[in-house]
């Protein structure tokens, strides 16, 4: 009698879901059926597998591209056994709604910005620690180095599995004032930055305004004169058109901004151990095959602002160094939270000769 009640219940509250658009996800047992007689992805299943994938931007970033190549990847490998039911442009949400719908197992994966991590931890604040990368090459080797690996591995705790991380383009000053060439310039401009912690201490340390803005209202909060600028990647400046409500960028490549491709634990584990290896193969492949278009993909949103007779002007020499002498105890601040941390920041730094 217990067990036709907790089943009655069970489906009761699955029909609840379904009407609500939930994505119901609850690993099946190995062998277990489900209700079309298909085995759903469980340990040890050679059933067919599908991977609810949310994603918060333009698939021609770099996030976005390297999402649509794991998803390529993972169903041609598998011979179509695993696939992977993708949701672009916020229509599973922003990031925090994704990355709290694959905590909570609501969906099975999502690429979302690292910065989005910082409302549940510090550890992944270090990829994107000012200055730290001279080249997207060595960053490259930075992400996927076993100092990463570690981080990667920390966020566990959470719930999540990281299997590698991408990036999206350094980010710059944009705004309707005046060129930023000192961090003098920087002063009385309203700029809009991501809403990280780490963030918010750099924009302090530099001596920046910042004002919080969603990324879906930066055009027309630019537009209104809400804000008078932003730190952005010439990418998003591109894709998001907001060349259009701007007049001056300035090139300083003042932080990485990184995206995790990130799994439900719950689920990843649920998985065999040659299905969890083979979606830790799609994604290295797929963050490789990313991540080597992002600086060309730089270059040809920069290309698109000088076409759209934006000013821009380069952040160089002394110049550049009072930024970087600026965010020097943000850095002592951020090392002394983690010895992950620390020896990640010492590989990193250690690249750049």
């Amino acid at each position: 009698m217990k067990k036709l009640f907790a089943g009655i219940l069970t489906v009761a509250m699955l029909i609840a879901l379904s009407g609500c658009g939930a994505v119901v996800n609850q690993p099946v047992e190995s062998g277990e059926k489900d209700q079309d007689g298909e085995t759903n992805g469980g340990a040890g299943s050679s059933g067919e597998i599908k991977i609810v994938m949310g994603h918060a931007g333009s698939d021609s970033l770099a996030d976005g591209i390297m999402s649509l190549k794991f998803n390529e990847l993972i169903e041609e490998k598998s011979n179509g056994r695993i696939v992977v039911e993708y949701h672009t442009n916020d229509t599973l949400g922003d990031e925090d709604e994704l990355l709290q719908q694959v905590i909570n197992g609501s969906i099975q994966a999502s690429c979302c910005s690292t910065s989005t991590f910082s409302n549940y931890t510090s550890e992944l604040d270090a990829l994107q620690l000012p200055f730290l990368y001279n080249s997207y090459e060595d960053e490259a080797k930075a992400l996927t180095s076993d100092e990463a690996r570690a981080l990667y591995k920390d966020l566990e705790s959470l719930g999540v599995k990281i299997t590698d991380c991408v990036e999206i383009g350094f980010r710059n000053f944009a705004n309707n004032t005046r060129p930023i060439t000192a961090m003098s310039d920087l002063k009385g401009i309203k700029m809009r930055i991501v809403p990280s912690a780490l963030l918010k201490d750099v924009a302090a340390a530099i001596g920046m305004t910042s004002t919080p803005v969603s990324y879906s209202e930066i055009y027309s909060s630019l537009q209104s004169g809400i804000i008078d600028g932003e730190e952005i990647n010439l990418v998003s400046i591109a894709t998001q058109s907001h060349y259009e409500v701007l007049k001056y960028v300035s090139i300083v490549n003042f932080y990485a901004f990184t995206s995790a491709m990130t799994f439900n634990l719950n689920w990843f584990n649920s998985l065999s151990a040659e299905d969890q290896a083979l979606i830790e193969e799609c994604s290295a492949e797929a963050m490789e095959y990313a991540m080597a278009q992002t600086e060309q993909i730089a270059e040809d949103a920069l290309q698109t602002c000088l076409d759209n007779n934006l000013e821009v002007n380069y952040i160089e020499g002394e110049q550049r160094q009072e930024f970087i002498n600026a965010v020097q105890p943000v850095y002592e601040e951020y090392m002394a939270k983690s010895e992950n941390i620390k020896a990640y920041v010492e590989m990193a730094q250690a690249l750049q000769g």
